[in-house]
């Protein structure tokens, strides 16, 4: 689908290739991001199941893992890395724009954009503190002081990745910000950076309680046959 402009003179022309390639790229990025968001939401899920395993083991039967904190230190790290380009791009972040909120559109579109730039050099040195953190542990063979001996440049590794892929998501919202905003994109670049509403917040409630109702009305229908 061609993208068009969105409003102001001019509306209704299709977008430059600049901008359709940088949508495309954060597309591509932002589809990886929810995959790996998907993946964080499953591996809390399994870092939950295996502490609670362990303590009923440990309660029952005697026995542990002796590895419990390690284990799910690494799991815990990695959620939280993979999740934070689908964070992004459904705009699940704490905010607090008490006053961006009462500023007129053009500036408050702004600065929408200046707030990513902020969040680009941030990201940047988180991405860039945890590659050099991969890297030195691949040189020295670094393992962890456990029973396990897990090799750092594993878990770590797992761990910048989330960090990278972020960082690269933020880029390339902020270039196609930039670019519809000077095309004229100004809405658009507002329901994609701006905080989300009420209406936003009912309707994913609603969506959400009809999911659950309807997996609720399939599994009563599998039990009556």
């Amino acid at each position: 689908m061609t993208m068009q402009r969105m409003d102001g003179e001019g509306a209704g022309r299709p977008a430059s290739p600049l901008l359709r390639a940088a949508s495309a790229c954060r597309g591509v990025v932002e589809t990886l991001g929810r995959l790996m968001g998907l993946a964080a939401g499953w591996v809390f899920i399994a870092c939950a199941l295996f502490i609670t395993a362990d303590v009923a083991a440990r309660n029952l039967l005697r026995v542990s893992s002796q590895s419990t904190t390690e284990i799910t230190g690494y799991m815990l790290a990695l959620g939280l890395a993979w999740g934070l380009g689908h964070a992004l791009t459904t705009r699940s972040h704490v905010r607090i724009d008490l006053l961006v909120n009462r500023l007129p559109a053009g500036p408050r579109r702004w600065l929408h954009l200046v707030s990513l730039a902020l969040l680009a050099v941030f990201a940047f040195f988180i991405a860039w503190g945890a590659v050099e953190l991969v890297r030195e542990s691949w040189l020295f063979g670094a393992t962890d002081i456990s029973l396990l001996r897990t090799p750092l440049v594993i878990p770590q590794g797992l761990w910048a990745l989330g960090l990278c892929a972020f960082f690269v998501l933020v880029v390339l919202l902020l270039a196609e910000g930039v670019l519809l905003m000077l095309a004229g994109g100004g809405e658009e670049v507002e329901r994609r950076l701006g905080s989300r509403g009420t209406n936003e917040e009912v309707e994913e409630a609603l969506e959400a309680a009809a999911l659950a109702k309807g997996t609720s009305l399939a599994k009563t229908g599998t039990e009556a046959r």
